[in-house]
């Protein structure tokens, strides 16, 4: 079908554009570049003789995930406005003092987003970075070790960046559970170890190849003495413990109506007012999602994904790169294409990979295959805006630091080359139908191996009391979270 062939086309031809700086985003941004396209397949269309159908357009949005993310949001927001992120950097500025030091307190700072989870990781790695900043203070003024500082920053952004995919309050993997049919929250663990391991592996990127020094007059300006109201950790506390009630005792209450009245909560502790609120919701993320869900569904009203699907089993069938090999594509396709946001390439292809994934399913004989491709997908889709070059949040670091552009973006890719497969391995164990989550002796092995990597790269020795006990800490807070 022609149409078809075309409207996939455009969407790819969007998207280049947009990468390569040719559609400049400071004029025309993703979204209404993404919905320009959608109009321009629509007049196509017509000129084809086929009428837009509003309704099959309209078929892929799922309001589940869109509602939950918008109360993810909120909540996030009131956490941010009550001061509830500052409380937990100055709880980590505390442990970096502590016998336990600079290990314990990275560990838990890089991997802090995932543990958390909010939808979008913008969200919380804004009032992460100081504290980044002043570990990397500390050490170069300690140790005159100026990759640090770059190690510490660019794990947390990868983190960060990432951490939107196994959040269960409306983040990326809650799409593709809902498209996919699969139950709530399967996704989630597994996304959070291949985390864990991008991060390590980020940092040691940077540690012994990229090379990413910093100077020190950079860091002048950090207020390390900042005072934390108590409404801030009492916000925190409320928010952590509503999130441990969703998760461990699952109540029959919507989701939806439980952040809600976590949100109520912390704005009543911390006094503020609906504008407080609303100057700390991000709408970024949540425009990039349903521009996502719009050109999503104008792609399948004219058979656009039919097309891709054909031509990745032409790909398959009659070149070396095998089924095997369009799989890893497919996985890795957010990072060929790093967008600031990855819910516009997931919402957009997770149709897509559904369809492909079932097709692979049936010829491996495997009913896990669909899962695997799919949580790669949206991994891959969640770490993209890291390494984005369209003002990702890797960009964020690398203005803090006064780095070169773009200078942190390989570092973050091989991080997520690395650890997408460490979450594939994982999903291919479980049944994500039926909630089957990682053991916990799994989890806390990779973690614990996580914390002795930490050591290493930071001490230079593999024992050392703080990165052990740091990640055996992170591993229990994912445990529960």
């Amino acid at each position: 079908m022609l149409i078809g062939k075309l409207a996939l086309i455009i969407f790819f031809l969007t998207l280049i554009a947009t990468v390569k700086g040719w559609i400049p985003q400071r004029y025309i941004t993703i979204q209404t570049s993404l919905l320009l396209s959608g109009v321009l397949i629509i007049v196509l269309g017509l000129l084809f003789g086929i009428s837009p159908n509003l309704d099959s357009i309209a078929s892929l949005t799922n309001l589940h995930p869109i509602t939950a993310t918008i109360a993810g949001f909120i909540a996030a927001g009131a956490l941010k406005a009550a001061g509830g992120f500052d409380a937990a950097g100055d709880l980590l500025k505390k442990a970096t003092k502590s016998r336990l030091g600079l290990p314990f307190s990275t560990i838990l700072l890089v991997n802090l987003p995932s543990i958390l989870a909010m939808p979008c990781g913008r969200i919380i790695v804004s009032a992460l970075i100081p504290v980044a900043l002043l570990l990397g203070y500390t050490v170069i003024q300690k140790e005159d070790d100026h990759l640090i500082p770059s190690m510490i920053m660019f794990g947390l952004t990868i983190n960060a960046a990432a951490s939107c995919g196994p959040s269960l309050i409306g983040g990326i993997g809650t799409l593709g559970e809902g498209m996919g049919r699969y139950a709530p929250g399967s996704f989630s663990d597994a996304q959070q170890m291949g985390i864990v391991v991008a991060t390590v592996i980020t940092m040691a990127m940077i540690k012994y190849f990229f090379k990413l020094d910093v100077d020190l007059k950079h860091f002048k300006f950090i207020d390390s003495d900042k005072e934390v109201h108590s409404t801030g950790y009492l916000s925190l506390g409320i928010f952590l413990f509503g999130l441990a009630t969703i998760v461990l005792i699952k109540p029959k209450i919507p989701l939806q109506v439980m952040l809600m009245v976590i949100t109520v909560f912390i704005m009543l502790i911390a006094k503020l007012k609906i504008k407080n609120l609303l100057n700390e919701i991000l709408i970024h993320p949540l425009t990039a999602m349903i521009a996502g869900f719009i050109i999503a569904g104008i792609l399948n009203e004219y058979g656009a994904f039919n097309e891709l699907i054909k031509i990745l089993n032409i790909v398959a069938e009659y070149t070396p790169i095998g089924y095997v090999g369009v799989a890893i594509i497919i996985i890795y396709l957010p990072i060929i294409f790093p967008l600031p946001c990855g819910r516009i390439i997931a919402v957009s292809l997770i149709p897509a990979v559904l369809i492909l994934g079932a097709k692979l399913s049936v010829i491996s004989g495997n009913s896990h295959t669909q899962a695997v491709i799919t949580i790669g997908f949206i991994l891959s889709g969640a770490a993209s805006c890291g390494p984005s070059p369209l003002g990702g949040i890797g960009c964020i670091g690398e203005g803090n630091l006064r780095l070169k552009e773009f200078a942190s973006g390989k570092p973050q890719v091989f991080g997520i080359f690395l650890g997408v497969p460490v979450a594939c391995l994982l999903m291919s164990q479980l049944d994500a139908y039926s909630g089957e989550q990682i053991s916990i002796l799994t989890m806390l092995s990779i973690t614990i191996c996580s914390g002795i990597a930490m050591n290493f790269l930071l001490n230079k020795k593999i024992y050392h009391l703080g990165g052990i006990i740091g990640g055996l800490t992170i591993g229990l807070l994912m445990i529960i979270f």
